[in-house]
């Protein structure tokens, strides 16, 4: 499997360095998306539509859940990224630190994942995965992730929305709780 893992590595990084209109995309994609996907919950929990409001609500629940899911992975289990080992071209700065699975990744997935099982977000949601897909690869490009580390984060996202999606009777008690108090907290219009 780690054969596969640096071949493949390599593969798509390899490209890396040689256009510098290239590089500046792809990284550019790498760093803007969870920024990007910030933004689009942002959105959602502003939306008139309560269940877009919902959904941008459970999507950040999945990431809490993919997040928190990731870390205790990297506690019990450390693979050293590309740069460490010396392989390939680094293009993104970052520590030293454990690559599965790709935090960045897990972040992103969570969230468009999220999206995708909710029928009122789901074409948005799905826009997002395919992009989400791009900034991860984008990460391998830029060499400081493996493709398992993309593809552990993916499946960790996965789990995590699952969760949440299954788990929506009691989010779904916690969203109008919090609803009831901002409007509670929201100044009366004489």
């Amino acid at each position: 499997m780690e054969e596969f893992n640096i071949s493949t590595f390599r593969l798509i990084n390899q490209y890396a360095g040689i256009n510098s209109f290239l590089d500046t995309i792809l990284i550019g994609v790498a760093e803007a998306m969870p920024y990007v996907l910030i933004l689009i919950i942002m959105y959602l929990w502003f939306d008139v539509n309560i269940e877009k409001k919902r959904a941008g609500f459970n999507s950040g629940l999945s990431v809490l859940l993919g997040m928190f899911t990731s870390y205790v992975i990297s506690i019990f289990y450390h693979h050293p990224r590309p740069f460490v080992d010396n392989l390939g071209i680094q293009l993104i700065e970052h520590a030293p630190d454990s690559s599965f699975p790709s935090d960045h990744t897990t972040f992103i997935f969570s969230i468009s994942v999220m999206l995708l099982f909710n029928r009122t977000t789901r074409v948005i949601g799905s826009v997002l995965c395919v992009l989400s897909f791009i900034s991860g690869l984008s990460r391998v490009f830029g060499g400081v992730h493996f493709p398992l580390d993309i593809f552990g984060a993916i499946l960790v996202a996965i789990f995590s929305s699952a969760l949440v999606f299954k788990s929506q009777s009691k989010t779904n008690s916690l969203f109008d709780w919090l609803v009831y108090k901002m409007r509670d907290m929201s100044p009366k219009q004489n």
